[in-house]
C-alpha cells in the first residue's frame, strides 16, 4: 500500500485500505509487565499489545535492562484501561489510528513509530547550516564527487541493488536486514531514476529517487559493497549534497527523504534535520499510546534523556514530548 501512496495524486484510499487490513491486529493484545531499572530504582513498566511495537521503546528508555515479569492475555486495544495504571509508571498500548482519538480524549500521549521527513528545497540546506552541514557541502569538490544520471538500463539496476542497496542495508540493519519491498523496486525500475555518486571512474554510492508531481522521493540509498571507509569519506553526505542540486535544476520543489524513528535524538533523525527537513506524520506508522507517571523522577530524567514526536491530533503537524 505504501508505494501506490507515493506515488497516487489522491493517496488517502490506499491508506485507508492499510489501515483497514491492520485493524484485526489492534482489537485484543497481551500486557506485558516489566521491571525496569533506573537510578533510583526500579519502576513498572506495562506494554499492551504486539511486543515487537515496544522493542525500540524499551531499548530506548531501558537499554534492554527491564525483565518480564507476567503476561495477560486478551486485552482490548480499543479503549483505555485505567487498570493497566494500577502501580505502574509508564503504560504503553498497540493503538489502531481509529482509536488514538479515543486515548488522547482520556489524556494518553499519542506516538508514532515512525516519522517522515519532508523539506522545501528553497530552504535545504538551512539559511544558516550548522558546521556539520557546511562541511559535508564541501565534500563533493574535496572529494573529487561527480553525481551521474543513470540510462535506467537493467545492468544499472541490477548494479545498485546487488553491489549497493544490499550490502549498505545488511551493514547498516544486520540481522535485521531491511530491504525495499520488491514492489516497489519493480515500480523504482520501470517509473524512477537511478543516481550514481562517482569518484573518478567509480560508482562509489547510489540513489534510486521517484518524481511524484513536484515533490521528489529519495527511496533507496546505496553504498558500494557497504563499504566502512566510504561511508567515513562522506559518501552519504556527497550524494545528498549533489542530489538536492540535481532536484533543484529538476524544477523539483519538495523533498521527501523517507521515515526514521520517532525519537529525537536517533542518529537518522539528527542527520536528516541538519539539513533543513522537518519531521511530519506518516501515515503508514504504527502508533502506540502513552500513560507516563510525571512524578516519577527517574522515568522523567530518561525521557528527558530520549524525547520523541507525538501526535497531537490528526494533523500533519507534530509535537516533541517533553517540550
Amino acid at each position: 500500500m505504501v508505494v501506490p501512496a507515493k506515488t497516487s495524486s489522491w493517496p488517502r484510499p490506499w491508506i485507508a485500505a492499510y489501515r483497514a487490513m491492520h485493524a484485526p491486529f489492534a482489537v485484543f493484545g497481551t500486557a506485558r509487565h516489566y521491571r525496569a531499572p533506573l537510578e533510583a530504582g526500579e519502576i513498572t513498566v506495562v506494554c499492551v499489545g504486539r511486543e515487537a511495537r515496544f522493542r525500540r521503546l524499551r531499548s530506548r528508555l531501558f537499554a534492554g535492562r527491564e525483565r518480564l515479569e507476567s503476561t495477560t492475555a486478551r486485552q482490548p486495544l480499543w479503549t483505555p484501561d485505567r487498570a493497566w495504571s494500577d502501580g505502574a509508571a509508564l503504560v504503553a498500548v498497540e493503538v489502531h489510528p481509529l482509536f488514538a482519538r479515543r486515548f488522547r480524549a482520556d489524556g494518553w500521549l499519542i506516538c508514532p513509530e515512525f516519522v517522515r521527513w519532508r523539506g522545501w528545497l528553497s530552504e535545504m540546506p538551512p539559511a544558516n547550516p550548522g558546521r556539520s552541514v557546511k562541511l559535508d557541502l564541501t565534500r563533493p569538490r574535496r572529494r573529487g564527487y561527480t553525481l551521474e544520471q543513470a540510462d535506467g538500463s537493467k545492468r544499472d539496476w541490477d548494479e545498485f541493488r546487488r553491489e549497493m542497496l544490499i550490502p549498505y542495508a545488511a551493514m547498516r540493519f544486520e540481522q535485521r536486514v531491511t530491504l525495499p519491498v520488491p514492489l516497489l523496486l519493480r515500480v523504482l525500475e520501470k517509473s524512477g531514476t537511478l543516481l550514481f555518486l562517482r569518484k573518478g571512474s567509480q560508482r562509489v554510492a547510489g540513489q534510486a529517487v521517484l518524481r511524484n508531481s513536484d515533490q521528489l522521493w529519495l527511496a533507496a540509498l546505496g553504498v558500494k559493497d557497504g563499504d566502512l571507509a566510504l561511508l567515513r569519506e562522506g559518501v552519504l553526505a556527497g550524494i545528498y549534497a549533489l542530489t538536492l542540486e540535481w532536484a533543484r535544476a529538476q524544477g523539483a520543489r519538495e523533498i521527501d527523504a523517507g521515515r526514521s524513528p520517532a525519537f529525537a535524538r536517533d542518529g537518522l533523525a539528527q542527520y536528516k534535520r541538519k539539513w533543513g527537513m522537518r519531521p511530519t506524520r506518516e501515515p503508514f506508522s504504527h502508533l502506540v499510546a502513552l500513560r507516563v507517571d510525571r512524578s516519577v523522577a527517574a522515568l522523567r530524567n530518561a525521557i528527558e534523556r530520549e524525547p520523541f514526536w507525538l501526535q497531537p491530533d490528526g494533523s500533519d503537524e507534530l509535537e516533541i514530548y517533553p517540550a
